[in-house]
């Protein structure tokens, strides 16, 4: 059962995202749920499943580390005098869309053992859901795709999921990407704002079209770049100054020029 609030404030309540999707999930669903998690965090810490680009679901790496690399990074291109820019993207309805046929490949990929595999399977398919607003309770429906969010096991499922896109960042250069669960970071370096832009829009494309072919893609209204120039910067190597900047399908991403 998911019980549809409404967000305060919102403008237009005309639009699905005016509103907020709660649901209770069942106790003793949660306890196994963690259980399997524990197990399978213990798999991805001694194998070395996840790629260190992931700072979720792992133990001793998490959003402070992410933070703390991200000023690590700007403080080096700061040293070297180049311009650093920042794109933030986030995968949009991530917990939502997760193919389970997809993550089951994912999972036997990364040598988890048949049981594990089947009974995550189970957990991520045959499920319904009913909406419930207001007085009005709709019919159950099936549920084809997803992961339930606020279970201890998604988080898990979904960094797993997206390790090939790491694996496939790890082989970029001038520009990388780092994720917590659902929200992405592409940094890169170059001797102009020009350059140093183009590198982080070829970045984000290569995100978005992985995500295409997995199914999932990135919200524009959350996509952000930043470009990080140096104060004592040599005047013919600046570039132009950049207003915004198109990737694909002519979306257009506002840039902020800030000084290191």
């Amino acid at each position: 059962m998911v019980v549809i609030l409404n967000k305060p404030n919102k403008p237009d309540y005309s639009l699905a995202k005016a509103y907020c999707p709660i649901s209770l999930l069942e106790c003793i669903a949660k306890l196994l749920e963690k259980i399997v998690a524990k197990r399978v965090n213990t798999d991805i810490i001694s194998a070395d499943l996840l790629p260190m680009s992931q700072f979720s679901s792992r133990p001793k790496h998490n959003a402070i580390d992410a933070v703390a690399t991200l000023v690590h990074k700007i403080q080096a291109t700061r040293q070297t005098g180049n311009m650093g820019a920042l794109l933030l993207f986030d995968i949009s309805s991530f917990f939502d869309n997760i193919n389970p046929k997809h993550a089951m490949q994912v999972f036997r990929q990364k040598g988890f053992l048949d049981n594990v595999c089947r009974w995550t399977h189970s957990f991520l398919t045959g499920q319904s859901v009913s909406l419930k607003m207001g007085s009005t309770i709709l019919a159950p429906c099936g549920i084809h795709n997803g992961t339930p969010q606020g279970s201890s096991l998604s988080p898990i499922l979904s960094a797993l999921y997206t390790a090939s896109l790491l694996d496939l960042a790890s082989r970029w250069t001038h520009h990388d990407l780092t994720l917590y669960i659902d929200d992405g970071t592409i940094f890169s370096v170059s001797k102009t704002t020009s350059a140093t832009t183009a590198s982080a829009i070829q970045g984000l494309e290569q995100a978005l079209a992985w995500l295409a072919r997995n199914g999932l893609l990135a919200d524009p209204a959350k996509t952000e770049l930043m470009v990080f120039t140096p104060r004592r910067s040599n005047p013919s190597l600046m570039g132009g100054t950049i207003h915004g900047a198109t990737y694909s399908d002519n979306q257009r991403v506002t840039t902020v020029t800030m000084s290191l």
